[in-house]
């Protein structure tokens, strides 16, 4: 991984690169984004950015320490990069992010179990495994972007999306991860004993015999 790089890049430019890249072809607005690089190409983006909902943020260390809560919301790479380079993308970019905004203690991550995914790469990481999301009913606009059942803080019901020409559709639970930030050891103990989500038994990928 000599050659590779992670750096802070602009929230315009991340964007793009998931929507090209991203099954789910969108992403919030407002992401901090960095990039992974091969020289000077880009070839991987981790963007964080706000969770869907407050009481989300509230469920980690209670409502108000909702702030110091964020998002690992999309984690891309291109498929001919090395091995491993997921994790390794991971930590640095978990690393910068903490540099960057020192009061966030806590980033939860979901691995969508529609698509299949377990959150092996979370898992790789040592996140915290913390059980499923219920499941939920989400949108595919008419690009075949997938669209989460609340918009800018507003819950879309089923005639509103009709109304925008979006399609319903059934998702499964996710599973939710959590990475603990402390700014030392003691902070970082700390914040695991005022962790209010239960630590869990990773699961396991489900294979067809």
């Amino acid at each position: 991984m000599s050659n590779y790089w992670v750096s802070k890049i602009p929230s315009a430019l991340g964007k793009e690169f998931v929507k090209e890249h991203h099954y789910s072809h969108g992403i919030h607005n407002g992401p901090m984004t960095y990039g992974m690089f091969d020289g000077l190409d880009l070839v991987g983006v981790c963007a964080f950015a706000n969770p869907c909902s407050e009481a989300v943020c509230a469920s980690v260390f209670g409502i108000e320490h909702k702030r110091s809560v964020t998002e690992l919301h999309r984690l891309v790479l291109l498929d001919d990069v090395p091995k491993n380079s997921e994790s390794w993308f991971i930590v640095r970019a978990l690393k910068a992010l903490k540099q960057d905004r020192p009061n966030y203690n806590a980033v939860l991550s979901f691995a969508d179990a529609t698509q299949g995914h377990v959150g092996t790469i979370y898992q790789a990481t040592n996140a915290i495994y913390t059980g499923t999301s219920g499941k939920a009913t989400f949108y595919l606009d008419q690009s075949g972007r997938l669209r989460h059942p609340r918009q800018n803080g507003v819950n879309i019901k089923p005639n509103d999306a009709k109304d925008r020409g979006w399609k319903s559709v059934k998702r499964e639970g996710k599973h939710r991860y959590l990475y603990i930030m402390g700014d030392n050891r003691k902070h970082t103990k700390n914040l695991h004993k005022a962790l209010l989500l239960e630590s869990k038994p990773y699961p396991k990928r489900v294979t067809n015999e």
